[in-house]
Parts: C-alpha cells; sequence; structure tokens
C-alpha cells in the first residue's frame, strides 16, 4: 500500500506500508515522518535514496515493533544484471512492515520516547553530524546518552552499520 499517492515514479518519494502496517500507528507515523521531512527539505533525498537495509525499531513500553525497509536502486550492467551499490538519482524506496521482517541490519531498541527523541538529534550542516549547536540541542544529546547507559535506549549492529544509522539519523531528524 502506497500512502498518501507516495510513488516511485518521476523522482517522487516512494514510502510504502506494507499490507497489515497501516495498522501499526507507529509505523503510519514515522512514514509521514519521514515523507515531511524530506519534502520539507530536500536535501535530504540523496541520503534516502542512498539507504539500504534494514532497520528494525522495537518501542517496548508501547509493545510496537516495525521494520524499516530501504532499498537504494542499482544500475544495471550490460549484461542485464544488477549492477554496483551506486545508487540512481531520485530512485530509493521505503516500505514500512509491521512488527520485525528477516534479520535487520540494525535493531533499535528502548522505549517510544527514547526513540522519537531520534527524530530530535541536532544536526551540524554540511556533514550531517550529530553535534549541538544550542542549549536545546545539548539537552537531546544529553538525553540519548543518559537513555544508553541507562539502558532505555539499545542500538545492536551499530558498529558494522555506522553509515546506515548516519544516513538514517540525517534523513529521520527534524533538524539539519
Amino acid at each position: 500500500m502506497t500512502t498518501n499517492g507516495s510513488t516511485n515514479g518521476s523522482g517522487r518519494l516512494a514510502i510504502e506500508l506494507a499490507p497489515g502496517a497501516e495498522d501499526n500507528a507507529f509505523a503510519t507515523m514515522l512514514a509521514d515522518l519521514v515523507r515531511q521531512n524530506l519534502e520539507s527539505k530536500p536535501h535530504k533525498r540523496k541520503d534516502f535514496d542512498a539507504l539500504d537495509g534494514k532497520v528494525a525499531l522495537i518501542a517496548d513500553d508501547a509493545d510496537v515493533a516495525l521494520t524499516l525497509e530501504f532499498t537504494a536502486p542499482r544500475f544495471p550492467t550490460r549484461s542485464g544484471g544488477l549492477g554496483g551499490e551506486r545508487p540512481a538519482s531520485g530512485g530509493g524506496r521505503l516500505t514500512l512492515h509491521d512488527g520485525i521482517k528477516g534479520v535487520p541490519d540494525v535493531a533499535v531498541r528502548g522505549s517510544a520516547d527514547a526513540i522519537m527523541a531520534l527524530s530530535n538529534v541536532p544536526l551540524l550542516r554540511p556533514f550531517g553530524l550529530p553535534l549541538p549547536t544550542d542549549r536545546p540541542s545539548l539537552d537531546v544529546l544529553r538525553g540519548m546518552v543518559r537513555a544508553s547507559f541507562t539502558g532505555e535506549l539499545r542500538i545492536y549492529g551499530m558498529f558494522g552499520n555506522i553509515l546506515l544509522l548516519s544516513r538514517l539519523t540525517r534523513v529521520m531528524s527534524v533538524n539539519g
């Protein structure tokens, strides 16, 4: 199911809810968040188009889980097969699934508030690094670090997928 007419044709956003995910309010909210971020900040589209992998989000306190499945397009080779890893412009795709689908590359587990706080990470442009530039930004980062140390927020697969997480942070953040 494609949400709100977001298609992959003509460089438009391809953000879809898989069958069953439309009943997951967390999935619907995240689809809207990503769509709004990309529409209001077109420079985030480059990162979105390059995202390729699965990220599971598990909100323990809300008893809800979902999988964000990002697919970066591939250039066809002369033999007709799929070539290298270089994404084509304007062709990234996000499918949101209810629950955990397959084996995710990264899993983020914690309270719903801690997970949603990730969308408030302050980003320093032009690199999109999570660096505080003012007092509220510093408070957001402190809260994330505190949640990590207390176990309220756990990220599995982070070190092997730092590029995926970096791009995901830039796309999901309402900042930058």
